[in-house]
């Protein structure tokens, strides 16, 4: 039987949406903006998210790790939240700037401006990866239900891409009206128009901020006592702290299983909009509407999810959402496969959305499955995801962007085929690695109980004499 009301579920559902607001805008148009808009080189622009990717890495970690330490947060409001209000006011003060030209020196050589902007990005990622963290680790915290975490899950999702939903509709009016026809590419001109989405993207997501603050009571989540109490999933209980989970098998399959499915979903929307500007030569408006077309397909997937865990399991689920993301792989390659190329960018975006709905939703719910009962290491474990996912996002970026064959704006050469391999093989090849990682956590899913008891017989010899309480994981 469900614990929490549907006004709960609703209220902690948009906790996120200011994040996910800003992280529509900084990974669908912060490359364009920065090579079109603010003329930057394409290895420079590269190297911004590649910053911002670092910064949110190091800080995931550390919000993690401070997040499990902190005891009842500023002034008894909660840790969780807590560390939630700090990161959406460390958001609201940087993510305006990041999307508006240098003050005082938009003229000014590169260096110059990415010194500029380097403080910005630093400042937003430490935010946004505080209210990630802080929000993912309640939803164990919330529930002990395994039913009803997918729920939160799924929740939390669907105003994501309500959120992504949003962000691509108004920038389309931005770009739509009253743009001239002889005007279909992205250059300096179009600068107002981001500072106003960014200024936009802000006031709505800080509304609901305060909604979930108000909604959200972390003091009336289930303690772990009562947790164990009513559920017998948790009567052979094992405690398991920070230290025990780097030394379980488990948790870095895991990490890469969510490494790989991160990498496919913002790495698609990352070069989604180059793919449909350079390499299908469609005009400025289709970097919101095809996208906008994609996240509404997720937000319809998000609706049977339950069901399909019911049904499938998470491991069957993953592989019914990686088949689909293979199939999106070949109508990005075939991009003239269904009539012409816009067609079949729209039916290759409607398969994305799906398919990145469904492995996104199950991963999340797998690493929520290994946290267990172990609700005070929660905020560590998924720091420890994000930052494999942070880390290796930014990499790949940097790296592609250093070996895109168009350095400059001004440059001539076609981009078209450099993006459109992009979009074709890498998913498909971090398809594959999700498939090796989830085949190993099939495998090891009997070995599981085991490998826990054992960490924990040694975390309690290691730490007899400490009396810390880092709380408990299922051997279930």
């Amino acid at each position: 039987m469900d614990q929490l009301s549907l006004v709960k579920k609703l209220s902690f559902g948009v906790g996120h949406v200011l994040n996910d607001l800003t992280a529509s805008m900084w990974f669908s148009y912060l490359l364009i903006y920065l090579h079109r808009v603010v003329n930057f080189s394409n290895s420079l622009s590269g190297y911004v998210m590649l910053l911002g990717r670092v910064a949110d890495a190091v800080s995931t970690v550390f919000v993690g790790f401070e997040s499990d330490r902190t005891k009842s947060g500023f002034c008894n409001y909660g840790n969780r939240k807590s560390w939630h209000l700090f990161g959406v006011i460390s958001v609201l003060l940087s993510f305006p700037f990041m999307f508006n030209l240098c003050i005082g020196c938009e003229n000014s050589v590169e260096w110059a401006r990415f010194i500029y902007y380097a403080p910005f990005v630093v400042i937003f990622q430490f935010g946004w990866a505080a209210t990630q963290i802080s929000h993912l680790a309640l939803i164990p915290q919330l529930s002990h239900c395994e039913n009803e975490r997918v729920s939160l899950n799924a929740i939390r999702y669907a105003f994501t891409v309500t959120s992504n939903l949003f962000t691509y509709g108004i920038t389309y009016l931005f770009f739509k009206i009253n743009d001239s026809t002889d005007d279909s590419e992205l250059s300096r001109k179009d600068a107002p128009k981001f500072m106003y989405l960014s200024i936009i993207v802000c006031t709505v997501g800080l509304i609901f901020q305060l909604i979930f603050h108000a909604g959200t009571d972390e003091k009336n989540s289930l303690s772990e006592e009562e947790i164990r109490e009513k559920s017998s999933l948790f009567s052979n209980r094992a405690k398991l702290n920070w230290s025990g989970y780097l030394k379980s098998y488990r948790f870095y399959l895991v990490a890469l299983l969510y490494m790989s499915t991160r990498l496919i979903v913002n790495m698609t929307q990352v070069y989604f909009p180059m793919y449909l500007t350079d390499s299908l030569e469609l005009d400025k408006s289709s970097i919101a509407l095809i996208p906008f077309i994609s996240f509404l397909s997720g937000f319809l997937a998000t609706f049977p999810q339950r069901r399909l865990k019911q049904n499938f399991g998470e491991y069957i689920s993953y592989l019914i959402g990686s088949a689909i993301i293979l199939m999106t792989c070949i109508l990005f390659w075939k991009n003239s496969l269904i009539v012409d190329r816009k067609t079949t960018a729209i039916f290759s975006s409607i398969f994305l959305g799906f398919g990145n709905t469904i492995i996104l939703c199950t991963s999340l719910t797998l690493t929520t499955d290994l946290i267990g009962s172990n609700t005070s290491s929660g905020a560590f474990v998924f720091g420890a995801m994000s930052f494999t996912d942070k880390l290796s996002n930014g990499l790949t970026v940097a790296v592609l962007q250093q070996f895109s064959p168009c350095e400059h704006p001004t440059s001539t050469c076609d981009c078209g085929n450099y993006y459109h391999s992009i979009m074709s093989f890498l998913p498909a090849i971090c398809t594959f690695l999700s498939f090796i990682s989830l085949s190993l956590l099939y495998a090891n899913r009997k070995n599981h109980n085991e490998d826990t008891a054992l960490l924990v017989n040694e975390e309690s010899e290691e730490n007899s004499s400490d009396q810390i309480n880092y709380g408990t994981i299922t051997n279930a």
